[in-house]
Order: structure tokens, then sequence, then C-alpha cells
């Protein structure tokens, strides 16, 4: 009788453990799925911040008859690992001076030049990306010699693309303004080359 007992016993002991080690691992399987759902729902956690870009270019030179300045800052947003979009507003100052061989005499243009930037950008691969924005631009520029302050709007919708190494830091890109007019367009050219940063 005692055997029977003793056997009934360890027989409930054993099933019991069972079972609690069953209600354990289905607690974890059912916290792993929950987990799941979160991530997929806030995307990792991440929050807005996590997403933002910033960077930009920068450049100028100095001389006796030529002067220049660009600051072109960067705002940008991951909508996916691969896409974003953003902001690249543009502001330009430039000096020339220039000698009327007739008279001899020197005078000077100026030029400032700044507007609104809408860009998207889609990574192809981890080093290379595909750059499609928007630039209008305000410029205004003053002829010493004519005593003239001509104000002219230039809409650019360039499209294009890029190489960065590494995913971030420095980057170089070709542009191609489809809105091109050269009465217009403040460069003098269609195709522009960018070099700049993102962190």
């Amino acid at each position: 009788m005692n055997r029977i007992l003793l056997a009934i016993t360890m027989i409930f002991v054993l099933t019991n453990g069972l079972l609690a080690q069953r209600k354990t691992r289905d607690l974890d399987t059912q916290k792993q799925d929950e987990q799941k759902k979160a991530d997929a729902t806030y995307g990792n956690n991440d929050s807005w911040k996590d997403k933002m870009i910033f960077g930009g270019n920068v450049g100028g030179s100095l001389g006796s008859t030529y002067s220049f300045f660009m600051i072109q800052p960067m705002v940008g947003y991951k909508i996916t690992d691969k896409f974003q979009v953003g902001l690249d507003p543009l502001y330009i100052y430039s000096s020339q001076t220039f000698k009327n061989y007739y008279t001899g005499n020197s005078f000077n243009l100026s030029v400032n030049a700044y507007g609104p930037g809408i860009y998207s950008r889609y990574l192809i691969t981890d080093n290379i990306f595909a750059h499609i924005e928007y630039l209008g631009l305000r410029y205004n520029y003053y002829n010493e010699s004519t005593g003239d302050n001509i104000t002219k709007i230039s809409n650019s919708m360039y499209a294009g693309g890029g190489y960065m190494p590494g995913g971030t830091g420095v980057y170089v890109m070709a542009l191609y303004d489809l809105l091109y007019d050269s009465n217009t367009s403040f460069y003098k050219n269609p195709l522009v080359i960018r070099i700049g940063f993102v962190f």
C-alpha cells in the first residue's frame, strides 16, 4: 500500500513539474510574440529623433577680383531604411570685379541667391544613392556700371545620384537640371557636381 501511495505521489509531483515548465515556456513564447508585434508597430521603438538626418555642403573662395560663398544645410527624415525625404535650402553670394578695357574703369557685379529646396533620396546600395530635388532660387544682382538692380526667379528640378562610402560621412553626387533654361537658370550649365556631408 505504501508503495502505491509513493508511486501516486511521485506521478503527481512529476506531472505538476512538467505542467509548470510548460506554463513557463508558454509565457515566454507569449512575451516574444508581444515584443514582435510591438517592434512591427513602433519600428523597434525607434523615436523620430533616431530617424533624423543632418548635413549639407559649404563652399567658398576669396580673390582680388572674385569672391564666392555658398551654404546649403540639409535636414532629412528616414521614412524607411532606404528612403528619405528632407529640406535643403540654398544661399549663395558672389562678387566679381570687371574692367572696362575701353575706359579703363572697373566696376563690381554682386549677386545674392537664396531659396527653398526639397529632396528625396533612395539608397540603392550601402554606398550608392539616387537623388531628386526641387530648388527654387530668387536671385538679384547689382551692376555698378549701369546702376541696375535686377531680380530673377530660377526653378530647377535636379535628378541624379551619388556615392557615399560607408553610408554616412562625405558624399559626392552629380545632378542634372531637368528644367534648365539658359535665360532664367542661375547656373550656366544644367549639370551640377556637389560634395557634402551627412551624419
